[in-house]
């Protein structure tokens, strides 16, 4: 292949047919990298630089030839291995950000050029939630345009990643909008085999049998219904409404055995990242290592049907399920392992211990108060990761794990505002001391968020051009040096991209904060 690249490059002037012809050598030679698991670093970006070159500052790249796509796709799956080669150590994590900024920016670019590249989209959409930026991932989702089938195969890309970051009711839309649609292919297919029966096209009826029952049993299916939940955990109220919410929920239907979990049928296409080496090859699947978090899976499914069934039985006084739930829970997470991300585990930890809260109401006073004090040193840890006054600490926090955390932190004091309503409802002399706790503990979180507000409005764009891009040094220099000056602006938009998205999200927690008072 190696004998073959350098002729194919030098043809590519001569047409379409050409350029095709050596991008396909360059995917060959890619795979065989993996192959041969290949771990250098400089291997890997080598060619990185012709191909953007064609890809986006070529006369085939004013033309928007097929071929001028595929090779910026090609050199971004190409500089994101390469990262993951470089920084893969929790304490290269700042690098890695900086890394994934630079190879954003040319998926950026070549979107720009091409606002029809899918794929492009797809990995930008993975990049943007690895750093926290959900505002921009999700306009590129809908961009997508997403529409019927593709709802089951492709929204595990967006859906409950923007309740992870802080934002909501735009993900509790977007979950709506799947809610919608399984419940229409539902009628759709009955309507479908009535036909089949009607005209005598019998054949047809077991595709129809098959189709609806996979998507009847969709894992996608049941993310979505989960999501949905959970986002309406967030949804304000006062303490009647928000205990008649939960008291008329139905945990019924949610409720899942190993059985009816053993019979749920992926259909997500995780293929969709036009993916060059096999996907057993973990340390060379871009799917798996451009993850925001574990792809969901039973285990997930399980726990976010659970948390909703205990906040039920809570508020309903059901002391025995409470328990039985609780315990459920626990050991779904124990088995669960690195299928579930941090902040599942740290949730399903917060769920558990609201339970015993609640179920401690009664007992001696030291015994109750211990558990308060856990609980509060859950939501504490979330909320207390150190930020110092300095830019790149800062901007390394940030675009981390620090918003999921303190999103994390909210939802569990969400939760713990409903045991606090149900426990005053219920006239628990425990209640007083609860409410009085909580709302120490939302002043203290409204402080640091305003310090996190103003930190961020502060130094992290201006952090954004000195660090990641005013540096070009490195990994991320060669990648600026290849865009060229009429496409700055590029670099500049997806700054503002991740500032905003940041921003965004702290004002949806301290909203969020707000209205739990």
């Amino acid at each position: 292949v190696d004998s073959r690249l350098h002729a194919a490059r030098s043809a590519t002037s001569q047409g379409e047919d050409q350029a095709q012809a050596w991008v396909t050598l360059e995917k060959i030679r890619y795979l065989l990298q993996a192959l041969s698991s290949d771990t250098s670093v400089e291997s890997w970006t080598e060619g990185t630089d012709q191909l953007l070159s064609h890809g986006l500052n070529s006369k085939a790249a004013e033309r928007k030839q097929a071929s001028c796509t595929d090779a910026v796709l090609l050199a971004s799956q190409r500089l994101i291995q390469a990262a993951y080669l470089s920084f893969s150590a929790s304490a290269d994590r700042g690098q890695l950000a900086s890394s994934l900024f630079a190879v954003l920016c040319v998926l950026e670019a070549g979107i720009k050029q091409n606002d029809d590249g899918f794929i492009l989209k797809i990995y930008a959409i993975r990049l943007y939630l690895l750093l926290s930026c959900y505002d921009r991932a999700r306009a590129l989702f809908d961009s997508l345009n997403v529409k019927s089938i593709q709802l089951d195969t492709h929204s595990y890309l967006i859906n409950g990643q923007g309740m992870a970051l802080g934002c909501f009711t735009p993900d509790l839309d977007l979950c709506y909008t799947g809610v919608g649609f399984y419940d229409r292919v539902h009628m759709k297919v009955t309507e479908h085999l009535d036909a089949a029966y009607m005209q005598g096209t019998y054949s047809n009826v077991l595709d129809f049998i098959e189709f609806g029952s996979n998507l009847r049993h969709s894992v996608q299916r049941e993310c979505t219904h989960r999501c949905a939940l959970r986002g309406e955990g967030f949804e304000p109220g006062c303490a009647d409404d928000v205990l008649a919410k939960w008291a008329e929920a139905d945990v019924v239907s949610i409720e899942h055995t190993e059985e009816s979990l053993a019979k749920l049928h992926d259909n997500r296409d995780i293929k969709a990242m036009s993916l060059l080496a096999p996907q057993d090859l973990i340390p060379y699947n871009l799917e798996v290592l451009t993850r925001p978090t574990p792809l969901p899976g039973t285990q997930w499914i399980q726990m976010y049907s659970l948390i909703p069934q205990i906040i039920h039985h809570i508020v309903t006084t059901d002391t025995e399920a409470l328990e039985t739930k609780a315990r459920s829970l626990l050991l779904t997470v124990s088995e669960a392992g690195d299928l579930l991300s941090a902040q599942d585990k740290m949730l399903a930890c917060g769920i558990n211990q609201i339970a015993t809260l609640y179920t401690r109401a009664s007992d001696s006073q030291q015994s109750f108060n211990n558990q308060l004090d856990d609980l509060l040193a859950t939501i504490r840890q979330g909320l207390s990761q150190d930020i110092a006054s300095q830019e790149v600490t800062t901007l390394e926090a940030i675009s981390s794990t620090l918003l999921r955390d303190i999103t994390t932190a909210t939802e569990i004091y969400t939760y713990a505002i409903t045991a606090c309503y149900a426990l005053e409802s219920q006239r628990a002399p425990s209640a007083r001391a609860v409410r009085q706790a909580f709302m120490k503990l939302r002043k203290e979180a409204l402080q640091r968020m305003a310090v996190l507000r103003s930190l961020a409005n502060g130094y992290v764009r201006g952090a954004i051009d000195e660090h990641w891009v005013g540096a070009n040094v490195g990994f991320s220099g060669p990648i600026f040096e290849c865009l060229s000056s009429k496409r700055k602006s590029v670099i500049d938009s997806v700054a503002k991209n991740c500032f905003n998205g940041w921003i965004r999200s702290i004002k949806n927690l301290v909203v969020q904060w707000e209205q739990c008072s």
